[in-house]
């Protein structure tokens, strides 16, 4: 019986520790942080402070804070060169976008912009930046960065609230929401003009792109739902349901999952890329989760906690 009895208790442990993955939490990440990347090899985050203006770097190894750097009031989006030797910070309060150079963890330049700079995507081949801009007036822009020159190269006139910026790895066409209109608007990077407005759910907050260029998906807040863009049709292919207030969105790098933050009801739901399923699989976060980025491992996923001012780490389901 004693035997039994024993065998019962670590079939129990091993179901245990089988049904619950490990959850790591990284504290004072700066103060109000909203959004991360990764740098190539995952191994290092990179997280913006919104309140203390800074950068944050962390070891998502060690699982510490290693370094944080001022960089501009009020930054938002950041991006990380393909290289991994820079990283470019839309900063909304003062206007500018700060190339980090982040061997010494210095700023190297301050790209003036104007208006409320939010989000950063690079092109394929790292040549240029992507820049959204709120503006100041009613309509916003993208600016496109000269990453050699570090300078503007040129700026498109963009609709209401601009926020999230993708940039297909196949044709170079930018994809921006406009939060305000309700729209993810084409750009042509070549000829530099809109050439499709897509309608999309109400209050589009997030984006991202699969590795393959094919598929867009949007996450917006408003309707509670997600938009599936087929992005060589430029049109939406279908709207799935998912939690509340959904805002950051990520693909895993091997482009099979998508995962999107639910803002308002705390957690995260994954989808297949292919819409094998359109029924998410959803599980819980710490409270005011923001954006999130996908470890090389394609299942371990970093979520910005907000209102925690930490980093929420866990293998997905």
């Amino acid at each position: 019986m004693k035997r039994i009895g024993l065998i019962v208790a670590i079939l129990a442990l091993a179901l245990a520790v089988l049904g619950a993955a490990p959850v790591y939490r990284i504290k004072k990440v700066g103060k109000y942080p909203n959004f991360i990347a990764l740098g190539p090899d995952g191994a290092k985050g990179y997280v913006t402070s919104y309140d203390t203006g800074e950068l944050v770097e962390v070891d998502l190894i060690e699982k510490v804070v290693a370094r944080s750097l001022f960089v501009g009031d009020n930054p938002l989006g950041v991006a990380v060169a393909e290289d991994g030797k820079s990283a470019y910070v839309a900063c909304k309060g003062s206007a500018t976008v700060a190339v980090v150079n982040l061997q010494d963890f210095s700023v190297e330049a301050q790209i003036k912009t104007g208006g409320a700079p939010s989000a950063i995507a690079f092109g394929p081949r790292g040549y240029r930046a992507f820049v959204t801009d709120y503006g100041r007036s009613r309509t916003g822009q993208l600016h496109i960065i000269d990453t050699r020159e570090r300078k503007i190269e040129t700026t498109i006139n963009m609709g209401i609230n601009p926020f999230g910026v993708v940039v297909s790895p196949i044709s170079e066409r930018a994809f921006v929401m406009c939060g305000g209109s309700n729209e993810v608007w084409v750009v042509d990077t070549n000829s530099l003009s809109v050439i499709k407005k897509i309608a999309v759910g109400e209050a589009p907050d997030g984006i991202a792109i699969t590795p393959d260029g094919k598929r867009i998906f949007v996450a917006n807040s408003g309707s509670n739902d997600v938009s599936v863009i087929d992005a060589q049709r430029n049109e939406v292919m279908i709207t799935i349901p998912v939690g509340k207030s959904p805002f950051g969105v990520a693909m895993s790098p091997d482009g099979k999952r998508v995962f999107v933050v639910n803002a308002g009801s705390n957690s995260i739901s994954i989808l297949p890329t292919d819409l094998s399923s359109i029924q998410s699989q959803r599980f819980p976060v710490d409270k005011g989760p923001t954006d999130i980025k996908v470890m090389p491992d394609n299942r371990t996923v970093v979520v910005v906690t907000e209102l925690t001012s930490s980093l929420y780490i866990t293998e997905a389901p």
